[in-house]
């Protein structure tokens, strides 16, 4: 059996993070970042050393987050309508049963498995649900909409357990890609 160990604390101290730790600590400020100070690219930064200061995020996660894309992502179309939205939700954990066929289709008739997932955001306006999806993925505008397709099948399971769980239609499924400051509807 081989056992796989993620580097020690003390390497991201020396070597600094990898992009995928990068990813996440991004994702963390999304997470817990105040989005009403979120606005500018200063209060980004001032909700980066809050978090920092009250240990949601290790001091190399709060450097490794820059603050323009986030702020960019409050001045965008998708970041205002969020802003705007009569319900908000973050970080939406969920397991449900489903059938086994929408993943196998040779499963047998009436067979489930269970999904499990994490909606990185979800909001709702008065004709529904539209999902957000964080992205870190380095793309250009030429593997923007090929990367996103392969998001697709995330963004479905994510809206089909919301849909379910919630009983309110899913009418948008939107990426963001951080790289670009670019939302990709799905």
């Amino acid at each position: 059996r081989t056992f796989t160990f993620g580097r020690p604390r003390f390497a991201a101290e020396e070597w600094g993070l990898t992009p995928a730790q990068k990813g996440t600590a991004l994702h963390l400020v999304m997470q817990y970042i105040d989005f009403e100070k979120a606005g500018t690219v200063e209060g980004v930064a001032a909700e980066i050393s809050r978090l920092v200061e009250q240990q949601f995020l290790t001091p190399q996660q709060g450097e490794a987050a820059d603050p323009a894309p986030i702020a960019a992502f409050f001045r965008s179309e998708l970041g205002r309508e969020l802003m705007a939205s009569v319900s908000l939700r973050r970080e939406f954990k969920f397991s449900i049963l489903v059938p086994a066929r929408q993943y196998i289709p040779t499963a047998p008739e009436g067979e489930e498995v269970l999904l499990q997932g994490g909606v990185d955001c979800y909001f709702e306006t008065l004709e529904g649900i539209t999902v957000v999806d964080f992205k870190t993925d380095r793309v250009t505008d030429k593997t923007l909409r090929e990367r996103a397709e392969n998001y697709r099948p995330q963004l479905e399971a994510y809206s089909n357990a919301l849909a379910e769980i919630t009983g309110k239609p899913v009418v948008r499924r939107a990426l963001w890609f951080f790289h670009l400051g670019r939302a990709v509807e799905l």
